[in-house]
């Protein structure tokens, strides 16, 4: 368990880097989400994955949550891990957090992996997410899971339900201040992965492909939504082929500090 201040976050660390992954997973999953690339990437760098908090077993401080709270307590995991910067790894919710953690400290980012997330949302969504919120507040985490996956549903959420509905809330905001407009202060290397079947729709990883400075877009077919689980491997090898453009990104700046 980290202490980032009010609250404390629980923090799974393999490998040693660099490249110095953080991975960050989507509304009420949990770091084990990622189980299936923890091993992999922590053969290839230091993988770090963390609960956020309300989920899992990272508490959440009582109140409101907005979506700079969430960037802000991945920024204090990044300074705890002390490396020079990070590959965010983010899906879904855990996208939305990496994109917010680049625009308050890129200096500690040195790319993102954005998989199966958005920059925007519409009413439709904006209210869906208050209806999970509400569930969360009024039947705890029995009515998170009915609100997100169904009344048939036997699908288990382990968490803080009023944390997560905080948690929930916040995301709303992508409907009224959207991150589509900032994309483009986001200068550092983005692989955009989503599966072809996703929910969320291939299309909202297309318009952040069109807003980022330097984004490359990897569809991976007969995949849905959880593309670290569904196809772990084709994530693997996209990552594989996007860390070459880091070290390729990183040379024009380390060549200006010899100077």
């Amino acid at each position: 368990m980290l202490d980032v201040g009010a609250h404390s976050l629980r923090l799974s660390v393999s490998g040693s880097g660099p490249p110095d992954f953080l991975c960050l997973h989507g509304l009420v999953d949990r770091l084990e989400i990622w189980d299936r690339i923890a091993g992999p990437l922590s053969e290839r760098g230091r993988c770090a994955r963390v609960d956020q908090r309300g989920h899992g077993e990272s508490p959440a401080p009582a109140g409101p949550c907005r979506r700079e709270d969430l960037a802000a307590d991945v920024c204090a995991v990044m300074r705890a891990l002390d490396a020079p910067n990070h590959v965010l790894v983010g899906h879904s919710m855990g996208g939305i957090v990496a994109m917010s953690a680049a625009l308050a400290e890129p200096a500690r980012i040195s790319g993102l992996v954005l998989v199966g997330t958005a920059s925007q949302c519409n009413a439709k969504i904006s209210a869906w997410y208050e209806r999970i919120a509400v569930a969360g507040e009024e039947q705890g985490l029995e009515g998170l899971a009915q609100a997100i996956y169904g009344e048939r549903s036997r699908k288990r959420i382990e968490g803080d339900a009023r944390g997560i509905a905080a948690v929930t809330r916040s995301l709303k905001s992508l409907h009224e201040d959207p991150l589509t407009p900032k994309l483009a202060e986001i200068a550092c290397p983005v692989l955009l992965v989503v599966g072809d079947g996703d929910p969320m729709g291939p299309k909202a990883s297309s318009i952040l492909a069109e807003h980022f400075p330097d984004a490359q877009l990897v569809v991976v077919p007969d995949c849905g939504h959880w593309v670290q689980v569904e196809k772990p491997d084709a994530l693997l090898a996209a990552i594989d082929d996007f860390l070459p453009r880091l070290a390729v990104a990183a040379s024009p700046m380390q060549g200006d500090e010899r100077d």
